[in-house]
Parts: structure tokens; C-alpha cells; sequence
């Protein structure tokens, strides 16, 4: 019912926990995919966490919050001088990670042309700084995560399919909060004590379950990341608002569906 960081009682997730456990005893590049907010972060830090590289550092680079312009230096490093105000040699994420692990979020959003230099470093574990002709070999393991489908990126020709079979060694998918709502009561606890707030008079509604049916019955679209900043907003606000969305209303028969479908989606909506 644990994995590093992440904890859980549902099936749904506690199978993804044998994926991700096998990824821990390997040094194979991984690829954690999920809906936003499922925790493909902390899934990655647990890889990192249980495996022999624990001791080695755990770097984050989100490819979507750096310039097109600045994300080859950051990756891979420069020597003095490559281009106006580099006035020093900077180490990149792959020489800074030596020894442990680089997680590449966002690696949907990474440019066309650096991605054979990615593949490059996956490939040969060996890095090239800008304005140098001398290859570097990193020790590092790679696990890389994404919003988008990388399948439908590469059949748009927006990802390059040799890329995306080097990061998709191993494949680890997190279900989002509404096929896990058995795990709402676990990970409410677990965020109040990350935030030290369990003893907090505005945590008593939180703890003691009053919330949870309420909680349960939300579909969450953020999944924990919505409902961490519930909590939150529940510990500033000192009182618990029902979460914001009409999506605990029983679900609507569609006589379209077939009856399989629109039973089993009432039998979830009752668990």
C-alpha cells in the first residue's frame, strides 16, 4: 500500500505500484503518464527513492517552462563564450545529475531539433556542451512524463517515433482520483501531515470523515493536486465548503447506452 511518496488502498493504483517497482529494480528509462495532477512527479521521486540511486541526486526539468532558446543549455550545459552571456562554463542537468536521476517533465513540449540530441544522451550517456566539440559521458537514469499522447504526437510528426520508443522503455500509467476514491480518506491525511496540520482545529471535519461522502462522490478533474488545494483552502478558510463543482449529482441515464454501461456507472457512483 506504499511506494516512496505515494501511498493507496485501491487496486487501480496499488497495480501501478508493481509497475513502477519493477522500474525501480532497473535502470531503464520510464515514462509515468496520467491526467494532469494524478502525481507523475512524486510516482517519478519514488522510482528515484527505491532504487539504487537513491543516494545520487534528483534533478526536475519542466521542458515547458524554459525558451526553446535556453532549454539546450540548461540540458546539456555550455563552455564560455558559445553565445552572447555565456561569460562562464555552466554544467548542464545531465552532468549535474551524475550518479541519479534527471525527470524530464513536459517532454511533449521538447523542440524537433533537440530532440536527436536527447536521444543522443538516452542512447550513448554522453553529452556535448554548447561551444564544445568534447563528448561527456553522464551517469544518469532518465524518467520523462507528459500531458499530451505521445503515440498521437508522433503520428503528427511532432515527436520523433525513435525518441519516444527510447523513453517508453517502461510505461506506468497513474489513474486519476475518480477511479480511486477509495484512496480520498488516505490522501487527505497524508496532505495534512505534509503540511503539519493535523492537529489544526480546522483539520477535526477533515479527519474525522464528516467530509467524506462528500469528498467521494466529487469526480476531482485535478485529481490530488485539486484536492490538496482543497485542503488547503479548508485550513486557510477554517471551515470545509463542499468541493466547488455539481459533478456529485447521481449520474444521468442515457438510454442510448447499453444497459451494461449505464448500470456499472450507477454500481460506481453507489460504491
Amino acid at each position: 500500500e506504499r511506494f516512496g511518496r505515494l501511498r493507496a488502498h485501491s487496486m487501480a493504483m496499488r497495480a501501478a505500484f508493481a509497475t513502477l517497482e519493477a522500474a525501480a529494480g532497473c535502470d531503464s528509462t520510464v515514462l509515468p503518464q496520467g491526467e494532469s495532477g494524478t502525481g507523475k512527479e512524486p510516482a517519478a521521486e519514488s522510482i528515484h527513492l527505491e532504487s539504487a540511486r537513491r543516494d545520487g541526486p534528483f534533478l526536475v526539468l519542466d521542458c515547458g517552462a524554459i525558451p526553446a532558446s535556453l532549454l539546450e543549455s540548461e540540458l546539456f550545459g555550455h563552455e564560455a563564450g558559445a553565445f552572447t552571456g555565456a561569460t562562464a562554463t555552466r554544467v548542464g542537468t545531465f552532468e549535474a545529475a551524475a550518479g541519479g536521476t534527471v525527470f524530464l517533465d513536459e517532454i511533449g513540449e521538447l523542440a524537433l531539433d533537440l530532440q536527436p540530441k536527447l536521444l543522443r544522451v538516452i542512447e550513448r550517456r554522453e553529452v556535448q556542451r554548447l561551444g564544445s566539440t568534447e563528448r561527456r559521458p553522464v551517469d544518469v537514469r532518465v524518467i520523462a512524463a507528459t500531458n499530451r499522447n505521445l503515440r498521437q504526437e508522433v503520428n503528427a510528426r511532432r515527436f520523433r517515433s525513435d525518441l519516444y520508443f527510447r523513453v517508453a522503455v517502461l510505461v506506468a500509467t497513474l489513474p486519476p482520483l475518480r477511479e480511486r476514491t477509495s484512496d480520498v480518506a488516505l490522501l487527505v491525511d497524508g496532505i495534512l501531515t505534509d503540511l503539519g496540520a493535523r492537529e489544526l482545529p480546522a483539520a477535526a471535519a477533515l479527519r474525522s470523515g464528516e467530509l467524506l461522502p462528500e469528498l467521494m462522490r466529487h469526480s476531482w478533474p485535478g485529481n490530488v493536486r485539486e484536492l490538496r488545494n482543497y485542503v488547503e483552502s479548508c485550513l486557510v478558510h477554517e471551515e470545509q465548503p463542499p468541493p466547488a463543482a455539481a459533478t456529485s449529482d447521481e449520474p444521468a441515464i442515457d438510454v442510448a447506452q447499453p444497459l451494461r454501461a449505464v448500470r456499472d456507472r450507477w454500481v460506481r457512483w453507489v460504491e
